[in-house]
């Protein structure tokens, strides 16, 4: 898998290429958890997002479907007691409906060929009334990002969907998800960080 071949250099890539998108997107994320949520993340990656989070709750699952990236991830977050790292696919999860305070997927959905059915599983283990939280990155048609995903391509790293601002909101629409509220981590490749009151 091109993540477990990736995941020892992810760090490195990322800082190198999207620094402050990068560090900024944690924290903003970390702002949208409240003190007593139970969270999942999905697609963990090396758990950069999850080491912001996890001062700020009662416990996280992090979780990603990569062991390489799991294996980096184990390392970072040793010192949370209160983490779990374990593999799961975000298209078919293993925990039960109603599951969770909160979940947060991070920049993975517009790596799935079919990213609704990523949406569908998080609704399904948040509890009705609790937070879904859901940061991608997005593609303006600039020159320097055209660049940017012709070199990641180069390590097998694919965007299936290319959204951007508008299309991105577009993607919540089309989905019924209703009271989204989208905050932007601007920087070289910008991150929108879509979140909302799960209603199922």
């Amino acid at each position: 898998m091109i993540w477990d071949r990736v995941a020892p250099l992810y760090d490195v890539v990322v800082n190198t290429a999207n620094r402050a998108v990068y560090a900024a997107t944690g924290t903003a994320v970390a702002r949208l958890i409240r003190p007593g949520d139970t969270v999942l993340e999905c697609a963990c990656g090396t758990g950069a997002i999850t080491a912001a989070i996890a001062p700020t709750c009662a416990s996280v699952v992090a979780t990603d479907y990569s062991e390489g990236m799991l294996k980096q991830a184990r390392k970072k977050l040793a010192r949370f007691p209160h983490v779990v790292v374990e593999q799961a696919d975000i298209t078919d999860l293993h925990y039960a409906d109603d599951s969770f305070d909160a979940v947060v997927a991070g920049n993975v959905i517009h790596l799935l060929p079919e990213p609704g059915d990523a949406l569908k599983e998080i609704k399904r283990v948040v509890r009705p009334g609790g937070t879904i939280i859901v940061p991608t990155y997005v593609i303006p048609k600039k020159r320097a990002h055209t660049m940017f995903l012709r070199l990641i391509s180069r390590f097998g790293v694919h965007f299936q969907e290319h959204f951007d601002p508008a299309s991105y909101q577009a993607f919540f629409e089309r989905m019924g998800c209703t009271g989204v509220t989208y905050r932007v981590v601007r920087g070289r490749i910008p991150c929108v960080i879509a979140s909302f009151t799960n209603d199922q």
